[in-house]
């Protein structure tokens, strides 16, 4: 277990690692356990500064890398925010240096040259556009070059000084912490005192915890361990009064008990009383050109390049050399390859706050000259723009600072790392406005800095933010510019459709079309053309949308850049076809939109997009294990193409909407977790609040449920979109009719329907009047004259769409049950939900069919075969709600009955029915057949039973499954009395 010691003089550190055993032996069995299960795990080592958390992993490392564990490490930096996806550009190099270029290109795979982003000796990867999010790959190559590289040799990813991590690459952690393959460890290291975190950062770590990985806190030392430390620094065992000495002030931290006696065996019978004076005072006995040196290095960072330092003092040749040797020899630097680095982070912290504030001035300033003179002085392939527009803001040279921010911008962008390319446009925007030729300077107008900034604000998961630079970048475009003042109305639209305002999006973009000239046919006529097309489908209107949509395709058709305009508008079209009754032209149309998506690779974006308008159709037409399939499968292209903040949050929720329906409600409250932490804005925050709310409701919390949906009323006020409000107002209602709450009810059926009445399609507006009619139906007094009007209209707009099966007509079944009652109309409504295959209402429909038949004697045994289904279902999916009801009739009736025997494994309906048909020797693809779904969806759901059952052939599978009876028929009648 040792570590070296510092490069000449006595040794600072002990040669062993003391009282860390245990932490180790319990890291290396985490390792272990990881490896053994081929799944990606998350350890997090923390503790205060000094503790030995670096020691520790070290130590880990060279204990791994003995028996075949590979280790690469990579530091946050506390200038993250300046330099982002610092630690991973490190991670890269070293990888570099371990494995050669070659080898880290291939196991990247295809998109490999994203990564030449962070290291350019990668690849060329070319320009980002950043209104088309180009080639954003990046977090793709960086999951597979891990992963393949895990599948040959265990690998252990080591990010120090989490607290420090900036916004990119923390997303960047989330990604890989959820990665589900591999023989690989992430291991992060976060200091718990004196540095605030970054903002999201604690989001995240509780998110580790949530998910079950580890946390391992470091202990101060015990004084028995702390004077065996001391002892291995001095070679004997310390006196007593020494230990004392050393422990009273340390207080078993290792790091301040090495500072303590650094200073006693300099003979200072004062200790200083505080840590950061013990630090100060071990600087001030080094030499002034020594302390010139230290102080310079503490201004460029944590690590400073010799070369860089060299450049930036004001001492040269012999000089120099002992100056660094004097500061070597004290440990408070050590060397690193061809740099110079700070034997702990307290170290450069004490020395920069002793920096006065012209000095410090001056001394980014000489930083800053060196830098721009010779950008190679950063270090190989280091990336300098950043520091620049650190090193001049701090220096306070307002002209030099508002290049570099740009310029920082511009290579944040381009490294995806758009929350700090943010930063550096607001700083850029600042200075803009204090640096009186700035707009020659930049050779840009501030339009085009506000309309970048305003792009780089909605890919960070601003929206609002992005709305309010671009209106400000409207107000500066002369009336003459028409194109321009267009296509920033596009932009406009876009973000604040973003920003869950439809109606002024709309607006915008109808602002966009009448500005951009039709003639010549361009590109930004396209866009616009496709923008309100998408805002009219959205709004409901698919007639309208549907022409627009055409349009912009004839215009796409004629320029030579327009493939990707053209994607867009079929991404459009191919809802309106299916919402106007064409449904497989409308798939055919989105299916055609993702492929060009995926060829073109221009506006990532529009890949997702296809799979949510493609769910949103198969979903409204009932198709719901198709849904489900592709929301999940857009839950996992998010996140392989590092869009989880776009559209992370937006693909979470379709698929735990879909999941509602099919009663996997532990699955869609995961995925309403997993939204929540991915930090939600504009639409976003609607929509979660939304499904969740939704999800409540079924599970019969109904207060928890009118909350959750009245926090989603008040974000929808600016919302037009009908597909969003229809499903709001239905469980306003709903939930008001659970309560009894008459008064809410009615509001809520008045509010839905005004904002709903433009809006005549089945899919939106039946269901609502279903719900209003039933609210009328259990109203005391009952309404039935109004409830019978309503589902009239409702019946009517059902049967004139050309596609039947839709959801829509499952929810005026069941509304008219309630309305007329009788056993017929109830065995309607469960047939057609056990159709539809919504567990949940089905055994709602059973147990008012139960009732219905207990209204005659001769309806007994078959209302006890009802009320059983209702209480199985009820009890397997955690209905509460519904079981109390179901009990409740139960009692009621003296109808006693034997629940179907319980369920430990949790299948759902549908698992069970596959699960006796895959008994029956049937093929995936024969199963599909028999159930009237996809073959792909039959493959999860076997394998969902493997895994329920914890098993891992089919043969086995049916073996465990007639061993615990899950193949029996339900024996005996059941007891009726």
């Amino acid at each position: 277990m040792s570590t070296a010691a510092g490069a000449g003089g006595s040794r600072s550190a002990s040669r062993h690692l003391v009282g860390r055993d245990e932490v180790l032996a319990r890291l290396e069995a985490l390792v272990e356990q990881t490896v053994a299960g081929h799944r990606l795990g998350t350890v997090l080592v923390e503790g205060p500064a000094g503790i030995g958390k670096t020691r520790v992993v070290t130590e880990l490392a060279s204990r791994l890398e003995a028996r075949g564990v590979a280790v690469v490490v990579g530091h946050c930096v506390a200038e993250g925010e300046l330099l982002p996806y610092a630690p991973v550009a490190e991670l890269l190099a070293g990888l570099v240096r371990r494995e050669g270029a070659a080898a880290v290109q291939r196991a990247a795979g295809p998109a490999a040259a994203e990564l030449g982003r962070l290291l350019p000796a990668l690849g060329d990867p070319g320009p980002v556009e950043l209104d088309t999010m180009r080639s954003p790959r990046l977090f793709q190559a960086l999951s597979s070059l891990l992963q393949n590289l895990s599948f040959e040799q265990p690998l252990v990813v080591v990010v120090e000084d989490v607290h420090w991590a900036d916004t990119s690459t923390r997303e960047l952690l989330a990604l890989l912490a959820r990665q589900q393959q591999g023989d690989l460890v992430l291991l992060l290291t976060l200091r718990t005192d004196e540095s605030p975190a970054r903002a999201g950062l604690s989001r995240y770590l509780a998110e580790l915890v949530r998910r079950g990985d580890h946390r391992v806190v470091l202990q101060p030392l015990s004084r028995e361990q702390q004077a065996h430390q001391i002892s291995d620094i001095l070679g004997v065992p310390p006196h007593r009064q020494l230990l004392d000495d050393v422990f009273t002030r340390a207080e078993g931290n290792p790091f301040f008990a090495e500072e303590v006696l650094a200073l006693s065996q300099q003979g200072d019978e004062g200790l200083p009383a505080t840590v950061r004076d013990l630090l100060v005072a071990r600087l001030e006995a080094l030499s002034p050109a020594t302390q010139q040196v230290v102080r310079t290095a503490s201004v460029v960072g944590r690590t400073s390049p010799h070369r860089l330092l060299a450049a930036a003092v004001d001492l040269s040749g012999e000089r120099l050399d002992d100056a660094l040797r004097s500061a070597v020899d004290a440990h408070v630097l050590e060397v690193e390859g061809d740099a110079l680095a700070f034997r702990h982070a307290l170290l450069q912290e004490a020395v920069a706050a002793t920096l006065l504030p012209g000095e410090e001035a001056r001394t980014h300033r000489r930083i800053a000259e060196a830098l721009a003179a010779d950008p190679a002085l950063a270090g190989p392939g280091a990336r300098v723009a950043g520091r620049l527009a650190r090193h001049w803001s701090e220096a306070g040279d307002a002209s030099r600072a508002l290049s570099a921010s740009l310029a920082a911008a511009q290579e944040a962008a381009e490294a995806l790392a758009f929350a700090e390319s943010l930063a550096h446009h607001e700083q850029a925007l600042r200075l803009f406005d204090v640096v009186p030729d700035a707009e020659e300077l930049l050779g840009m107008p501030r339009v085009a800095l506000l309309s970048s900034a305003a792009g780089v604000a909605q890919l960070a998961g601003h929206p609002e933010r992005a709305v309010e630079l671009v209106r400000d970048a409207i107000a500066l475009v002369g009336p003459d510019d028409v194109e321009q003042l267009g296509w920033l109305h596009e932009r406009l639209g876009r973000y604040l459709w973003l920003s869950a305002d439809t109606g002024r999006a709309l607006e915008a973009y109808r602002r966009g079309v009448e500005l951009v000239p039709e003639e010549p046919a361009s590109r930004r006529r396209a866009a616009v053309l496709s923008g309100l097309s998408q805002m009219l489908m959205l709004s409901g209107r698919y007639g309208e949308s549907e022409q627009l949509a055409r349009e912009a395709i004839t215009v796409a058709a004629q320029i030579p850049d327009g493939r990707t305009v053209e994607g867009h508008a079929r991404n459009n079209l191919g809802v309106d076809l299916a919402s106007t009754g064409r449904l497989e032209e409308g798939v055919a149309e989105l299916q055609a939109a993702r492929r060009i998506a995926e060829e073109q690779f221009d506006d990532i974006d529009d890949i997702s997009r296809a799979l949510v308008n493609l769910y949103s159709v198969l979903y409204f037409h009932g198709r719901l294990d198709e849904a489900a399939d592709v929301a999940l499968e857009n839950v996992r292209v998010t996140e392989s193409l590092g869009l989880q903040r776009g559209r992370g949050v937006w693909g979470r929720c379709d698929a735990a909407q879909v999941l509602l329906l099919l009663a996997r409600w532990d699955e869609a409250g995961q995925l309403l977790e997993d939204a929540r932490e991915l930090g939600r804005q504009g639409i976003d925050l609607y929509r979660t609040d939304l499904v969740e709310g939704q999800l409540w409701l079924r599970r019969g919390d109904v207060a928890r449920a009118q909350a959750l949906l009245e926090s989603a009323e008040t974000a929808a006020g600016r919302l037009i979109d009908p597909h969003l409000l229809s499903p709001l107002y239905v469980g306003l209602v709903q939930s008001a009719v659970a309560r009894g709450d008459d008064e809410s009810a009615s509001r809520w059926s008045e509010e839905g329907l005004r904002r709903l009445q433009q809006v005549p399609h089945p899919a939106h507006l039946a269901p609502l009047l279903a719900a209003v009619a039933t609210a009328h139906v259990r109203a005391a007094p009952p309404r039935p004259d109004a409830a019978r009007e309503l589902l009239s209209t409702a019946r009517a707009m059902v049967e004139e769409f050309a596609v039947r099966g839709i959801l829509a007509e499952a929810e005026v079944v069941t509304a008219t049950a309630e309305l007329s009652g009788g056993v017929g109309p109830w065995r309607a409504a469960a047939e057609t939900w056990e159709h539809v295959g919504d567990p949940f209402r089905a055994a709602y429909a059973h147990l008012r069919l139960a009732e219905e038949l207990l209204a005659s004697t001769e309806g007994r045994p078959e209302a006890a075969e009802h009320l059983r289904t209702a209480l199985t279902t009820a009890r397997q999916v955690g209905a509460q709600g519904l079981l109390r009801q179901a009990e409740d009739l139960g009692r009621r009736s003296r109808l006693r009955v034997e629940a179907a025997p319980d369920n430990p494994y949790r299948l759902t309906s549908r698992e069970a029915e596959v699960l006796r048909l895959v008994a029956d020797g049937l093929t995936d693809r024969a199963i599909g057949g028999r159930l009237f779904i996809s073959h792909r969806t039959v493959e999860r759901h076997v394998s969902n039973l493997l895994s329920k059952l914890d098993v891992d052939r089919r043969s086995e599978l049916v073996a465990t499954a007639h061993r615990e009876g899950l193949l029996d028929p339900v024996m005996g009648s059941p007891d009726i009395r």
